[in-house]
This record gives structure tokens, C-alpha cells and sequence, in this order.
């Protein structure tokens, strides 16, 4: 049984993704790319529900990094503190921030645009300051430490090629499930909305509905994203979850194309490539410290913003388009000239 909109999907491109996940760490076997190219697939979950979020919906979100720091305490407060499997504190750390989502999205439903963007970075503020401040469960400042890893079925899940592997597995699920819906009703009806809410709403949609709908949706892929990171990293600290995280997604999302799934996907594989190049050159040159990163991801997001305004994966895509229809059309123009020679 196919679902629905999903056999619009290229399957190709999902197909050829999966394929390079799986080959490379049989390519790059340092440890220190896989650790990346792990964190990269944990952003990615957050990065594609922003960009649903973004790109769909229409709505601009700077409290990522709290849905993202609920999650991950949720799950080390349940494991370490109180003994739960992790695999049992999955649903409550996909649960919390979406209850969040859900309040926070009833209570300040008629903001939009820029206005919910300023109400969305209060609420990383305070629940950053929440997890520094309220010792008695997350320790403060100093961080949470002793939280189990993973095991299936008998087997530790440890950092490197295993924990890589499930975190891509989770990157993949979200994924399909956003191209699902993408390329589905609801998609097209997140694309009106995008396009003019009033339009829309005088269309008969149901505007509040979807973008509540969306934005829990994130904040349960922000979770996930914080699940996953804790059992990966065995200790968190807020330091993790502050205003930066947010910017850095969204410059993510921002890079790759809001208007696009995969665009968020290649924006965060991008922004990890920066990271990587910029420590790089940090062990060469002492003057580039970590703060560099934030002026690079800063000046990403201005020239993005000026020269490339749909971003980059929307971009190119169009280019490729256009470029087709060109050889088309000329291919079209010499099989009429022939033709017109023969007569």
C-alpha cells in the first residue's frame, strides 16, 4: 500500500543518499569525520523541521536550540537520574517539546513573522536560563554527566561507525516522512499559506490548524535531535543549547533553501563543512579561535540573504532546469530545421 504522496517523491535521490550514507565510513575511517559527519546527521533532524517550518509554513522560529535542550534533558534526567531505558524515554522526549510547541503555539497564534520570531528567542532564553538555574534536576551550569548509551537487542551502541549509522537511520526516517508531506495535501496547503495566509484563509484553509501542526512537528524532530545527541555525548551542558545553536540552524536552513527538504539537509552538511575547514585552519593560525565560526556562519547568512535569497539547493536546481529546457528547445529547433530541409 503506497502512501499517500509519497509516490510523488523522486525516489532516486533518496535512494542514492542512503547509498552514500552507508559508503562513507568505509571511505573516511578518522574518527574525527565520523564524529562530524555524526553531528551533522543529529542537526540535519533539527534543520529539516525548521525548514518545514521556514520554508512551508512561512513562520521564523529562534527556539530550536529549547525544543533541542528539552529533549536532550528530558532523556538524561530519565536515564541517569531515574533509571529508565532509553528507548523508554524516547516518547517523552519527542512528547515534551511538543506539548511546549503546543502551548506556546495556542498562546501566540496571532503573532507571525517577526513577532513570533522575537517569541520564539524568548522562550530559548528562558529555557536556557531554566537549565542553568534549576540545579536540583540539571545540575546548572556545570552539566549532566553519567548518562547511559544505547543498547539494542544485547548490543552497545557506541560513539563512531554504530552511533553514526543510527543517527543517519533517524535522519532518513524524518526525511521520508517530511518529503510525505511536502508532496501531500497538507504540503500544498502549507505552500498557500506561505505564499498569503488571508488567500488561503479565504480559500477555506485552515490556516492556525497547519501551521500549529508544523510547528510541533519540529519541535518533535528538535527532540529527537536532543535525544540522540545525549546518549551520544554521555553528558550535556546548557552552554549546548543556547541563542548560537538557534542562529546556527537557522543559518542551515537559510543556506540550503527554506523552500526545500533537501535544501536544509545540504545547508547543514555545508555549515559542518565550515566548521571542519575553520578548525582546520584554527590549528594553523593561532589568531582563528572558535568565536571565527560565528563571524563565517554571520557572513553566510548576509551574502545568502543578498545573493542567493531562495538558497542554495532552490538555486542550482532552477539552473539545471533552465539549462535543460535550453537543450531541449535547441534539440527541438535542428529537428525542425531538418525537417524543413528534407521538405
Amino acid at each position: 500500500m503506497k502512501l499517500r504522496g509519497v509516490q510523488q517523491t523522486k525516489w532516486s535521490g533518496v535512494l542514492i543518499f542512503a547509498l552514500a550514507i552507508l559508503v562513507f565510513p568505509m571511505v573516511v575511517k578518522q574518527s574525527f569525520y565520523l564524529t562530524q559527519a555524526t553531528f551533522a546527521g543529529i542537526y540535519a533532524i533539527i534543520a529539516i523541521g525548521l525548514g518545514l517550518l521556514m520554508g512551508y509554513a512561512g513562520q521564523i522560529s529562534l527556539g530550536q536550540a529549547a525544543f533541542y535542550g528539552i529533549g536532550a534533558y528530558t532523556t538524561s534526567v530519565l536515564t541517569a537520574t531515574m533509571g529508565w531505558s532509553p528507548w523508554i524515554s524516547l516518547p517523552v522526549a519527542l512528547l515534551l517539546p511538543a506539548v511546549l510547541a503546543f502551548i506556546m503555539g495556542y498562546t501566540m497564534s496571532r503573532l507571525s513573522g517577526y513577532y513570533l520570531a522575537m517569541a520564539t528567542l524568548a522562550l530559548g532564553i528562558i529555557v536556557h536560563t531554566l537549565l542553568v538555574e534549576w540545579r536540583g534536576v540539571t545540575k546548572g551550569a556545570s552539566g549532566f554527566f553519567g548518562i547511559p548509551q544505547l543498547n539494542l537487542f544485547g548490543t552497545s551502541i557506541t560513539q563512531g561507525v554504530p552511533y553514526y549509522y543510527l543517527v543517519w537511520f533517524f535522519v532518513l526516517v524524518v526525511l521520508v516522512l517530511s518529503l510525505n508531506i511536502v508532496h501531500s495535501r497538507v504540503g500544498r496547503a502549507l505552500r498557500s499559506i506561505h505564499d498569503s495566509e488571508i488567500a488561503s484563509s479565504a480559500m477555506g484553509v485552515n490556516t492556525g490548524k497547519y501551521k500549529m501542526q508544523i510547528f510541533i512537528l519540529s519541535a518533535m524532530f528538535a527532540g529527537l535531535a536532543g535525544w540522540l545527541f545525549a546518549h551520544m555525548s554521555y553528558s550535556i551542558s546548557p552552554a549546548a543549547f543556547t541563542i548560537d545553536a538557534s542562529i546556527l540552524f537557522l543559518a542551515m536552513v537559510v543556506l540550503g533553501g527554506s523552500g526545500s527538504v533537501w535544501g536544509a539537509l545540504i545547508g547543514t552538511l555545508l555549515i559542518r563543512v565550515v566548521g571542519i575547514v575553520v578548525h582546520a585552519l584554527g590549528e594553523k593560525f593561532p589568531f582563528i579561535t572558535s568565536d571565527f565560526e560565528h563571524v563565517i556562519y554571520g557572513l553566510i547568512l548576509m551574502l545568502v540573504v543578498i545573493f542567493l535569497p531562495r538558497g542554495l539547493f532552490p538555486t542550482i536546481a532552477d539552473w539545471f532546469e533552465s539549462l535543460a529546457i535550453k537543450r531541449s528547445s535547441k534539440k527541438s529547433m535542428i529537428k525542425v530545421a531538418a525537417a524543413k530541409r528534407e521538405l
